[in-house]
């Protein structure tokens, strides 16, 4: 029986049958009989001036070119069921909602990839830092969960003027509700923790409070989208915080050549911005810089109340504020579906991080840069665990009815097969509808050659569908073992 096994959901429909080319006064056609074709029926064909361009073993018919005119005295014969054009079938397109076409950030780091798999950060609690939330807009009201305010000292942190709380919670997690714009993790539950004014001004108080409430509540993550000076204080804080289990994003800064903090601290994931053609979007660089995510003219939900936000409660900005959300985001995926990946025995903030990193898209200068940090952040490596094993059992049926794919995205994988007892597999990589023959290939085993196979297959901004196909007797299998790998 033929399963398909998911660690990314991305595929198309799939629907593909290409005719030959025949001549002005010929048609090629699918010629179907009420029983196997056999030399009466090729003969049928030759008589009719007909070629035979393929017979099926599947269905009782031929692909055959004929003269137009003997196709109707052929539809008479009794041995004739019917008569198909060899009409062009084409991919069908996934079709991608109005949401995702609007929030082309989190289309771009391959949200939806998570999104289709199940995987849309339900469960997971984020703290966004910030100048509050309008926790009445539509896109937000149901993943608010609360929150409180430190610039009045209430448990109301309302965003009444400023936008960018409202904004950059969008980002994280705008609810999946047909319209408007869609978050990176479209259920995770938001908490607004208001430590900037109206005008977009803090103190130093108000965030340590900030990050303080954060680890009392038992936040996963903490979005930070503001930036100011060094300070000893907030270095404690801020590596206190990642002691305790929480996972900080921030945003590296907009105007400044160098990381301004507390994005530049080893405890926090410092965020650059990107445009539409992934090149660098605000100046800082530097060796903190870990990843790169977008952050230009990037549509998001607005304060309903703000003049600005008057075209139906959406708004564009750009900046690294918005960068460093599509990380949270992506973050808040990744707690759901991670393993143990520095293998301490639990998993946690730090296995998110190392995750973050090994799947993001290698921008700039190979490997890990000033620039761009380890790449761009990767959605789509958060529908799948990192360590995935299966099965494969060849049946009494035809091999293709016994293959297994699996859906590889965004990451180099080492594959390992271990043999039992079946004389060969085949391996077809596919990117979309294309087979990649280059990537694809076949082991064949006997007594005298071993029986474990490994290859390395880069996946690493790409989309590939791996169709493993069994060959020998019933009853015996392999098992094969995927495990991502770090750059």
């Amino acid at each position: 029986m033929k399963r398909t096994m998911q660690i990314l959901v991305v595929t198309a429909g799939i629907i593909l049958c290409l005719t030959g080319l025949a001549s002005a006064a010929e048609k090629s056609v699918i010629l179907g009989f009420h029983e196997k074709p056999g030399p009466s029926e090729q003969a049928l064909i030759h008589g009719a001036k007909g070629i035979i361009k393929k017979t099926f073993n599947l269905i009782p018919a031929m692909a055959v070119s004929l003269p137009e005119e003997e196709i109707a005295a052929l539809k008479q014969n009794s041995r004739v069921a019917y008569i198909n054009e060899d009409a062009i079938f084409t991919a069908v397109e996934p079709v991608v909602s109005d949401e995702y076409i609007n929030s082309w950030g989190v289309y771009r780091i391959f949200s939806d990839v998570a999104h289709f798999s199940g995987n849309k950060g339900a469960g997971v609690n984020i703290g966004v830092l910030d100048a509050g939330i309008d926790y009445t807009h539509p896109e937000l009201v149901d993943n608010y969960k609360g929150g409180y305010d430190f610039v009045y000292n209430d448990n109301d942190p309302f965003e009444s003027y400023n936008s960018h709380g409202t904004h950059v919670a969008g980002i994280i997690a705008a609810e999946e509700n047909g319209v408007g714009v869609i978050g990176v993790a479209p259920e995770a539950n938001i908490y607004a923790v208001k430590i900037l004014d109206s005008g977009g001004f803090g103190l130093l108080s108000w965030v340590l409070s900030g990050i303080q409430w954060a680890v009392s509540n038992e936040m996963d993550i903490v979005n930070m989208s503001f930036e100011g000076m060094d300070s000893e204080s907030l270095k404690a804080a801020c590596d206190a915080a990642y002691e305790s289990g929480v996972l900080l994003v921030a945003a590296a800064g907009n105007l400044s050549p160098v990381v301004r903090f507390p994005a530049a601290y080893d405890s926090v994931i410092a965020v650059t911005a990107t445009d539409v053609s992934d090149m660098q979007a605000f100046p800082p660089q530097g060796p903190e810089v870990e990843l790169a995510a977008p952050g230009v003219d990037i549509l998001s939900a607005c304060t309903l109340s703000n003049p600005a936000c008057a075209s139906g409660g959406y708004q564009v900005l750009s900046g690294t504020s918005q960068a460093a959300p599509h990380v949270t985001g992506t973050a808040a995926l990744l707690f759901g579906s991670v393993g143990d990946l520095n293998k301490d025995g639990v998993i946690d903030n730090v296995d998110v991080r190392q995750a973050l990193q090994m799947s993001s898209i290698d921008l700039g200068l190979e490997g890990r840069d000033d620039v761009f940090g380890f790449g761009l952040v990767n959605a789509a490596s958060a529908s799948f665990n990192t360590d995935f094993s299966f099965t494969i059992t060849k049946t009494s049926g035809a091999p293709h009815r016994d293959s297994e794919t699996v859906h590889l995205d965004g990451a180099p994988y080492e594959i390992h097969i271990a043999n039992n007892n079946l004389s060969k597999v085949e391996i077809d990589v596919f990117e979309g509808t294309s087979l990649l023959r280059e990537l694809s290939s076949s082991y064949s085993f006997n007594n005298n050659s071993p029986q474990e196979v490994m290859f390395i297959l880069d996946a690493t901004g790409r989309r590939y569908d791996v169709k493993f196909t069994p060959y020998g007797k019933s009853g015996n299998s392999m098992n094969i073992m995927i495990n991502m790998q770090g750059k």
